[in-house]
C-alpha cells in the first residue's frame, strides 16, 4: 500500500501532515471545501465550505475541530474509512451491471491471503522487477503498454489472481464466484471500463449512449 515502510511514529507523522483535507460533517450537514493540507487546515480560524440542500448548494463557514482527523482519507489502495467500513480505491470506473465484481474480487482474496501472497512473493513476470506497486500502476495506467511486460505472461498472472478469488469464495459457500465473470474477459483481453470508454469517445460515440451503457443493469 505505501512505497516504503515507516521505521519510525516520527515518519508516519510526518506523512501524515503532507496529507489534505476536503471533507467534514456538522451535524446533519455533509461539507466539501478546497483541499487543505492538515498544518493549514488547523492553524485556521475558519474554514469556508459547501453543503447540498434543498436541491443547490449553500456556503457555510466553520471552525476546524481535532475530531475532524477521522474524515481524513489516505487514497492508498486501501483505506479504513470512519465508518467503520474498508474502501478498495482500484475499482473506479465500474459499469452498474459488474458493480459486485470487485467487492467479490476483494472478499475471495481475503479468504485466500496465504495462496496470493506465496504466488506474488514468487512473481517475476511482474513483481520484482525494479518497480514498486505504485510505480506499477502508474505504468499499468498508461494507454501504452509497457514495452519490459508480456501480455501473455501479464494474462496468465491475472488468471491466476482471479483463480484464487474464485477458490475464496468458493470457501465461502455463498455463491458469489459468477460475480468475477467480467474479471475474467478483462484478463483475457487486458482491457477495462475506463480503456473502453476513452476508446469509444475517441471513436465518436457520443457521451449520453456510453454514460446509458454503464447505467444499465444487464
Amino acid at each position: 500500500m505505501y512505497s516504503i515502510d515507516f521505521s519510525s511514529s516520527d515518519e508516519i507523522l510526518s506523512y501524515i501532515k503532507s496529507m489534505s483535507i476536503y471533507c467534514v460533517e456538522r451535524g446533519e450537514k455533509y461539507i466539501n471545501f478546497r483541499p487543505t493540507l492538515l498544518e493549514d487546515y488547523f492553524s485556521a480560524d475558519s474554514v469556508e465550505g459547501e453543503y447540498f440542500s434543498e436541491g443547490g448548494y449553500r456556503s457555510i463557514r466553520f471552525e476546524p475541530s481535532i475530531e475532524d482527523l477521522k474524515y481524513l482519507r489516505s487514497f492508498k489502495f486501501e483505506d479504513l474509512t470512519y465508518r467503520g467500513t474498508v474502501e478498495f480505491r482500484s475499482v473506479c470506473t465500474q459499469p452498474v451491471r459488474d458493480i459486485m465484481a470487485s467487492a467479490a474480487f476483494h472478499a475471495g482474496l481475503m479468504e485466500k491471503l496465504p495462496a496470493l501472497t506465496d504466488l506474488l512473493d514468487g512473481d517475476r513476470v511482474l513483481y520484482h522487477r525494479g518497480y514498486n506497486a505504485s510505480e506499477l500502476r502508474c505504468l499499468l495506467n498508461r494507454r501504452e503498454f509497457p514495452h519490459f511486460l508480456r501480455k501473455s505472461e501479464i494474462t496468465a498472472l491475472a488468471l491466476n489472481v482471479l483463480d484464487i478469488a474464485s477458490d475464496g469464495l468458493r470457501a465461502r459457500g455463498l455463491h458469489e464466484e459468477g460475480y468475477l465473470a467480467p474479471l475474467y474477459q478483462r484478463a483475457e483481453t487486458l482491457t477495462s471500463p475506463a480503456l473502453r470508454m476513452a476508446e469509444e469517445l475517441e471513436n465518436g460515440r457520443p457521451l449520453g449512449e456510453l454514460i446509458a451503457d454503464y447505467a444499465a443493469l444487464s
